[in-house]
């Protein structure tokens, strides 16, 4: 069963259009939720990633973070008396948050994160992976400033689960959407989609509707996404704890969060 016409792969040159589109939008949207709420609070994220801060620390006397596509965080409060002995630094694309992030974090890039430099011993993101248009790219150019022993931690959606229409194709007909539905199914069942990777949508609905929660996440994040790490590195994946049946089949089915470390040692 064929790829639907509004998935397409980063290579693509309509994706350098969408991304110009987005960019527009997060840089002059007032009604975006991120950029108006108070500082956001991840714990049950954010506490393995502490976790690994600490042991990082301990193990070498410093430790130097980046949290990218940062928004609003909370994570130098989160930190507590840790906050004080690490480096944080914290990027974003749009300067919309760029007053708030100087007063949390010792350094603010603001921009593509192909203008970094140096090392960092800790990286993540929170729920931040859905919304890049260049993945594989993006991850290939993270994993080059990982230090020797460092993690990268990444926590995003997860859109491939048969029958679960992604926010940014709710705008799309019944007919559609069933369309969908069978591809994903296919492509669970590996008849269809075999290895492909790193997804992105063309057509999403922040374009056709109001803004709403996540209308704009293009990457449409596959487990399989993660399949193709690079000699060098450690994949392993962290399931968060969250109680009943739908928490189950959400820390499982609908959330990826996973740990990448480089294996070599300084």
């Amino acid at each position: 069963m064929m790829r639907p016409a509004f998935l397409t792969t980063e290579d693509d040159p309509s994706v350098a259009e969408l991304r110009r589109k987005l960019d527009v939008f997060h840089a002059s949207t007032k009604d975006y939720s991120d950029f108006n709420v108070e500082a956001n609070s991840k714990p049950e994220i954010w506490t393995p990633i502490k976790a690994a801060i600490e042991q990082r620390f301990a193990d070498k006397g410093s430790c130097r973070i980046l949290e990218f596509g940062a928004g609003r965080t909370g994570f130098a409060v989160f930190l507590r008396e840790l906050r004080s002995r690490v480096r944080l630094e914290v990027q974003d694309v749009t300067p919309q948050n760029q007053d708030y992030l100087s007063g949390e974090a010792d350094a603010v890039h603001i921009g593509d994160i192909s203008g970094l430099a140096g090392d960092y011993d800790i990286m993540f993101s929170t729920f931040v992976w859905e919304h890049v248009t260049n993945p594989r790219h993006t991850r290939d150019l993270l994993l080059q400033r990982l230090s020797p022993g460092g993690s990268l931690f990444v926590a995003c959606p997860r859109y491939d689960m048969p029958g679960y229409i992604p926010p940014s194709a709710r705008h799309y007909t019944t007919g559609a959407r069933l369309g969908l539905t069978l591809w994903q199914t296919a492509r669970w069942l590996g008849l269809s989609g075999r290895g492909e990777q790193f997804l992105i949508h063309t057509d999403p609905a922040l374009f056709h509707r109001p803004w709403f929660r996540d209308s704009d996440a293009i990457h449409w994040v596959s487990m399989q996404d993660f399949a193709s790490i690079p000699r060098g590195f450690r994949f392993s994946r962290i399931l968060i704890p969250a109680p009943g049946l739908r928490g189950f089949i959400w820390s499982r089915f609908l959330v990826a969060f996973v740990q990448i470390t480089r294996e070599d040692r300084a």
